[in-house]
């Protein structure tokens, strides 16, 4: 300690400005940690102090799992109300529409101007709208769509829920002997659902789309050529397993967003 307190005094009368700053917070921080250290009252904690506690996050593990058993088994015994499922369509899939045409439209842009000169050069011209589809249906609609729906939707879902959960709007609920989780819960993962598949099949469309402009205006590929290559590229294989993968991403989405607000304590 001493012949770290020297180094960083005399650091600081022989060096500039900048580095004396630099010099000084080091200093500050290292006599914190080795104060905190030294100290026996105090706590030394792993996680900084804006992450919750291990303890809380699997509180919120076991909360989501018991809302997906739950949800399901509304889902399963039609207790589930229609008018509150189209609502939810509405504000989960129509709402997010822009912002998943924008993000899957210019990620085909992107892959196809990355691909498409090379592909050509070296006498792969057939095969870039083939590449574009594969891609899309696969990887970057299932991918994009659920960032896009987990960025705007899930967080509206948070927010509503701890809204209810603080104000005691759950609460009466239950006091009524209405059930939240098929009203809160189930009708936002049959939307979810809904809205997941259906927004990846426009985000791959609006991506192939993309792909299309960059090709005939970057590497002057053929309209008729590119959609050819499109066309022969379709597999079934590939379809269901977007499919599979929206239905688990949609799970995921909802219980993840709706414990976290059904878990929510306190208020203003």
């Amino acid at each position: 300690l001493a012949f770290f307190i020297e180094t960083m005094t005399s650091s600081l009368e022989n060096n500039p400005l900048p580095f004396k700053c630099i010099s000084l917070g080091l200093f500050k921080i290292s006599l914190m940690q080795i104060d905190s250290q030294t100290n026996k009252n105090s706590s030394v904690t792993i996680l900084p102090p804006n992450i919750p506690a291990i303890k809380h996050q699997v509180n919120v593990l076991g909360l989501s799992l018991i809302l997906l058993l739950k949800s399901y088994l509304a889902i399963f015994s039609l207790k589930v109300p229609r008018k509150i499922i189209i609502e939810q369509i509405v504000s989960i899939g129509f709402n997010t529409l822009p912002l998943v045409i924008l993000m899957t439209g210019f990620s085909g842009m992107v892959i196809c101007l990355e691909t498409a000169l090379s592909l050509q050069e070296y006498g792969g011209r057939d095969a870039i709208g083939a590449l574009i589809c594969v891609v899309s249906i696969v990887e970057v609609a299932p991918v994009f769509v659920s960032f896009a729906i987990g960025a705007q939707a899930g967080t509206a879902i948070t927010a509503e829920l701890a809204h209810m959960q603080i104000t005691e709007q759950i609460a009466a609920m239950r006091l009524f002997k209405v059930n939240p989780i098929n009203y809160l819960v189930a009708t936002r993962l049959v939307a979810m659902i809904y809205s997941l598949i259906i927004a990846i099949i426009i985000g791959a469309f609006f991506s192939i789309v993309g792909g299309l402009i960059v090709a005939n205006l970057q590497a002057h590929i053929e309209v008729n050529v590119y959609l050819d290559s499109v066309w022969r590229a379709r597999r079934l294989k590939d379809m269901w397993r977007t499919l599979i993968k929206a239905f688990i991403l949609s799970s995921y989405l909802v219980f993840i967003h709706t414990s976290f607000g059904l878990g929510a304590r306190g208020g203003a």
